[in-house]
């Protein structure tokens, strides 16, 4: 039989209530009571009644869980994410839930009740994200969300400006003369920020900007023609790229490769994403390191404690979290 209120007041020799108020976190109990209470809780496997305390305190005990459309293209970092939320969860009484994508209807009628959500990744044209920053339930964004959207109570995201400057002054220190940048999406803040980052080093440096836009959609062979028409034969042809996109890194090595380039040697090259697949590749690629495990993990965090506070800050907390560059062969 599972352990109950009863059975842990009959241990210390209180009134259940006393042990209902010291559980719950109310006044009425001195600090010692509520120490003895919580260890006699630990010790005799005392597990809270979810429900019971669902329909005592209003709320459902569920966190929503919002991804952008392009949750199945980048799956690896969107799971490092999953992963950090529900450890971020792991210590509080919450648990995620997975929503499906609104993009084009912003439709979240639907979606069930949840004390809370945490948006990944706001993309502009995503009318789902939009709803949700319009209304009352408490929001963490995984990324900051475009300008045309309603503030989240709080957001977590990555020093991308540094983290761009960082990667591009390094190719330069490896003798890169004119490095390009390869973009794959125009819907994140983050790919703004590091073009406009990207543009504001350039003119800083004195260096004739490369802007190479391709969709994860294109052929090798349409990816092929650009970057051979930006990097290869004229004078004052790219000779390194950053490329703005998980993953995506490895696909555009095998194109230089087949453009006669040795990465690393006649081309630099960097990841604006590390994963596994950056590590172990031939020869590894330099990449951010974005840490999607840590930011899932402080959003959920952060989305607990603004629960806990019950009340919307007067502007967003924010916290910044550092994106190094993590130093390999290219």
């Amino acid at each position: 039989m599972p352990t109950t209120l009863k059975d842990i007041a009959s241990h210390l020799g209180i009134s259940a209530a006393a042990v209902s108020m010291a559980l719950n976190g109310k006044p009425g109990v001195s600090p010692e009571t509520r120490e003895q209470v919580e260890a006699a809780a630990a010790s005799l496997g005392y597990r809270t009644n979810r429900t019971g305390k669902s329909l005592r305190s209003g709320r459902t005990g569920t966190i929503g869980v919002y991804f952008p459309s392009t949750v199945m293209e980048y799956s690896l970092y969107y799971a490092e994410i999953t992963r950090g939320i529900a450890a971020g969860l792991a210590d509080t009484d919450l648990s995620p839930v997975l929503l499906p994508s609104a993009l084009e209807t912003g439709d979240v009628r639907d979606f069930p009740v949840v004390d809370g959500f945490v948006i990944v990744e706001p993309h502009s044209d995503d009318l789902g994200m939009h709803e949700l920053l319009r209304g009352s339930t408490p929001t963490v964004c995984i990324d900051p969300p475009p300008p045309s959207a309603a503030s989240p109570w709080g957001m977590v995201e990555s020093d991308t400006a540094a983290s761009t400057r960082d990667s591009l002054s390094h190719m330069l220190d490896r003798g890169t003369a004119r490095p390009g940048l390869l973009t794959i999406e125009t819907v994140s803040q983050w790919s703004h920020v590091v073009e406009s980052t990207y543009l504001e080093w350039c003119r800083a440096h004195d260096v004739d900007p490369e802007i190479i836009r391709v969709s994860v959609g294109d052929s090798n062979e349409a990816i092929r023609d650009q970057l051979a028409a930006a990097m290869t034969g004229a004078p004052g042809a790219c000779d390194g790229l950053f490329v703005c996109g998980d993953g995506f890194a490895v696909r555009i090595a095998g194109v230089l490769r087949g453009l006669g380039h040795a990465i690393g040697e006649s081309i630099t090259l960097v990841s604006g994403v590390d994963s596994t697949m950056m590590k172990f590749h031939t020869p590894p690629i330099t990449s951010v390191d974005m840490d999607p495990y840590l930011y899932g993990q402080r959003a959920a965090q952060m989305l607990a404690e603004l629960l806990r506070e019950d009340t919307r800050p007067s502007t967003p907390r924010v916290e910044r979290i550092p994106a190094p560059l993590v130093v390999r062969a290219t």
